[in-house]
């Protein structure tokens, strides 16, 4: 189970693997958007960092309930950057990836509160099965900071 708690720890931060979205906002280069990116993708993996790595089931519970609400914001913020055209079919892909992590999550989040660690193994595992495809399309992009596989 230790490196299931590894792997949701990593989840938290999954979002900045493959956040994306195409969202309402300005229009931006190719390079800009990628700067813009990365340092939304920094910022909230660093908040996400200070909430430290669970090293139990209880932890990990409180660590969920703590990490949905910095990944849904973070999450919203990166919705209004407009990938250029060049990268929309991968960003657009990279949010369908979120928002099925975030529905996961927040699966995970009610499996841990009802204690059910048979349910939290399936959903870990459902969490890592995304992160390499996530993490790919990232660097594809040309992300950075977003494009970190989680541990």
């Amino acid at each position: 189970m230790r490196s299931g708690l590894a792997i949701v720890a990593g989840a938290a931060a999954l979002f900045l693997a493959s956040c994306g979205g195409a969202g309402g906002g300005q229009s931006l280069t190719a390079d800009e958007f990628r700067q813009q990116a990365d340092a939304i993708c920094k910022q909230y993996e660093d908040k996400l960092n200070e909430l430290g790595s669970p090293s139990s089931l209880d932890d990990l519970s409180a660590f969920v309930d703590k990490a949905v609400p910095i990944i849904e914001e973070g999450n919203n913020k990166l919705q209004d950057l407009e990938a250029p055209d060049e990268l929309s079919a991968d960003w657009d892909r990279a949010m369908e990836l979120q928002d099925k992590n975030l529905q996961v999550t927040h699966d995970l989040q009610e499996a841990l509160h009802d204690k059910d660690t048979a349910r939290v193994q399936d959903l870990v595992s459902q969490l890592d099965a995304t992160d390499a495809e996530s993490t790919r399309l990232a660097r594809k992009v040309g992300l950075e900071n977003c494009g970190q596989q989680s541990q």
